[in-house]
């Protein structure tokens, strides 16, 4: 009987043949391998590496080869496969109604906005606009725990799951959903803190992205203006709806040269971050303010 070890350097190398791409949720082939098997196995993912000398159950097998032929034929995400994904330590129901988890804002979280926070104390209301399935606000939620969060989106196949995974991570007392379009919903000067990670993929980029892409909401990608359209409304919104102190987190991936070009004068900061990512800058409300005031944004 083939061990966990075994059928991990079996289902790995079955992955690094397919041509895969990875990131949607887990970073490499080994990384989906393990998920891959603690799921056909029905184990959760705190394990000793004691398993891999364990033999691995028979009825799971046919489990691992149907999951394995999806992967690498179909090309499906493994966080929908598996049904799960984490992101910053922080377990997610993931499905086809919103993207996998993966937006590095969540780093930045984890560090709790250093050294971009400049307040005496914490953020009190935090707003994560295209939650899609909630997992930045939801993070967000166990970095501040004082704080309270509004999961807004437009979608309310994206809302639904990610009312899911506020109460699967038992946070329904502070985690609210809201169905709006963008900031609709929120009075001036109300918020502390924006987290945006809106559509932002352009239709030519759209075009050249690799398969796994199909299978998530085309419309939780695409952007019009070359990818700019809805992250240039977050910038001109949130000047009015932040608090004093607040700071919007804007997140736009590759589409950063664009949105630099749609507005040339203003000066954007992009954040670096060492642990991989690219395209998300961290804007104050004054810093806001300030470009409105002078017509450059």
């Amino acid at each position: 009987m083939a061990t966990f070890a075994t059928k991990l350097g079996q289902v790995q190398a079955a992955l690094d043949a397919a041509g895969l791409c990875f990131g949607h949720g887990y970073e490499s082939a080994h990384d989906e391998a393990v998920a891959l098997l603690l799921a056909a196995a029905k184990l959760p993912a705190a394990q000793s590496t004691a398993l891999l000398a364990e033999p691995f159950p028979v009825e799971a097998e046919k489990r691992l080869s149907q999951m394995l032929a999806i992967r690498c034929n179909e090309r499906q995400p493994v966080a929908y496969i598996v049904g799960e994904a984490y992101l910053a330590g922080v377990r997610f129901l993931s499905d086809h109604r919103a993207l996998v988890p993966r937006s590095p804002i969540a780093q930045l979280l984890t560090e709790g906005l250093f050294p971009w926070w400049a307040a005496a104390s914490s953020p009190r209301h935090i707003v994560d606009v295209c939650c899609g399935g909630g997992s930045l606000g939801i993070v967000a939620a166990t970095c501040f725990p004082e704080a309270t969060v509004t999961l807004s989106d437009l979608d309310s196949q994206a809302l639904s799951l990610a009312a899911e995974n506020v109460r699967f991570n038992d946070l329904g007392s502070r985690v609210f959903c809201v169905q709006a379009d963008l900031l609709a919903a929120l009075a001036a000067g109300s918020v502390d803190l924006i987290l945006s990670n809106p559509p932002y993929v352009s239709a030519a980029e759209m075009r050249d992205l690799p398969a796994e892409y199909e299978h998530e909401p085309r419309f939780a990608l695409e952007a019009e203006a070359e990818g700019t359209a809805l992250a240039l409304q977050v910038l001109r919104t949130a000047a009015t709806l932040l608090s004093s102190e607040g700071l919007l987190v804007l997140e736009v991936g590759e589409t950063a040269e664009a949105l630099e070009c749609s507005l040339p004068r203003v000066p954007f900061t992009w954040v670096d971050l060492p642990q991989g990512g690219s395209g998300v800058a961290v804007i104050s409300a004054q810093e806001l303010r300030d470009w409105r005031a002078a017509g450059i944004l």
